[in-house]
């Protein structure tokens, strides 16, 4: 039976905007930004912002470095935001309902401060709630110290939620996300970008709990 549900963030609750946040940086003069952006693993000194080896203004200083000029953290904080198309409020719908239902929600997100630090803050969704108000606890890689699809970030997230895999089932838009999560034992669903993947989950959990 499943008790829990770990989401991925970007992607699967909000809808991402990839090659808009690559043009924004390619505008502050970044150069190479497809090679170190993507929606699911960063390379470079963007997977060490995701990883907390960097700091916010740690990220902004590599950034002036790479461009040559000073450029302000509002500056790259725009540039971060630009990934995120929008915050669909009928997902926030849904996650609200299955907590009354009684499930276990759970976050587990490859991600920087930048765009965690407006997710947390009243301006996520027209409804003025932050990210953190839709789930019982939160994962992101930058707090964490590590990335998916690594077994380290399962197996925290196993042990501090805490939650068995064969009772859980994982959401996540990447791929090597998901093999991950099958390899460690849990119900597993790849949605991709954009979907309204309400009507699957509600199937899968009708189905798994059968």
């Amino acid at each position: 039976m499943i008790k829990n549900l770990l989401f991925d963030f970007g992607g699967v609750i909000i809808d991402a905007d990839l090659p808009r946040a690559i043009s924004e940086f390619e505008k502050l003069g970044l150069k190479n930004v497809a090679n170190l952006l993507n929606l699911y693993t960063q390379n470079g000194f963007f997977l060490d912002l995701e990883e907390g080896n960097l700091s916010r203004k740690e990220f902004c200083q590599k950034i002036s470095d790479n461009v040559g000029r000073e450029v302000s953290d509002k500056e790259v904080e725009t540039a971060w935001l630009s990934i995120v198309e929008k915050t669909p409020l009928f997902k926030l719908d849904f996650l609200e309902d299955l907590r009354i239902k009684g499930y276990n929600l759970f976050l587990l997100s490859n991600i920087n401060p930048f765009v965690m630090d407006w997710a947390r803050s009243s301006a996520f969704s027209e409804y003025g709630k932050p990210l953190n108000f839709y789930f019982d606890k939160m994962f992101c890689s930058y707090e964490m110290g590590v990335t998916k699809p690594s077994k380290e970030i399962f197996d925290r997230v196993i042990a501090e939620a805490p939650l068995l895999p064969e009772e859980t089932l994982f959401i996540d838009d990447g791929s090597r996300n998901v093999e991950m999560g099958r390899k460690l034992g849990f119900h597993v669903y790849q949605p991709q970008n954009r979907e309204d993947w309400r009507g699957v989950i509600s199937d899968l959990l009708g189905t798994l709990s059968s």
